[in-house]
């Protein structure tokens, strides 16, 4: 072989090693993540009338909170709610605001604002949705009620940098 295409091996072979570290690398870092994820989604299953499982958000406010989206064996959308420590709460999507649906209350009472997350959650004992945002040059925490999309009061401010 040529020294040059050598080199060009040699330059491929450390190149899927870094990549092959890199992603074990993610793999370990993310393991605990996937691990609670699919506890909740379990524990979601057994507790409540969930069959099957389209979205979940993990929601960290007053407490740590697993939010799992699905259907039931009826086939109806629901929202089950797992505070850490907690009793599981599920409340039929028909019954409160869907993401779509709140995010359109948010383009009416909020209109130029650029969202950053949007995501169900427990703010004060209510089940809501917990919008961070910004506008203009901060950013902003703003709370929806999940059973009829009316804006909360309480809107926190971030410093600016």
């Amino acid at each position: 072989m040529k020294k040059r295409t050598k080199w060009i091996l040699l330059s491929i072979l450390i190149l899927l090693l870094v990549l092959f570290g890199l992603h074990r690398f993610y793999v370990y870092i993310m393991q605990d993540t996937w691990n609670e994820e699919s506890a909740a989604i379990q524990t979601a299953k057994q507790q409540t009338g969930i069959v099957s499982v389209d979205k979940t958000w993990k929601s960290v406010w007053d407490e740590v909170c697993w939010v799992v989206q699905g259907q039931n064996e009826n086939g109806e959308e629901l929202m089950v709610w797992l505070p850490e420590g907690g009793e599981a709460h599920e409340e039929l999507l028909s019954s409160g605001t869907s993401e779509q649906q709140i995010r359109d209350i948010i383009k009416s009472q909020l209109p130029g604002i650029r969202i950053v997350r949007l995501m169900p959650g427990i703010y004060e004992g209510e089940y809501v949705w917990q919008l961070f945002y910004k506008e203009k040059e901060h950013h902003y925490y703003q709370f929806f009620k999940f059973s009829d999309g009316s804006i909360l009061p309480d809107k926190f401010t971030l410093p600016n940098r």
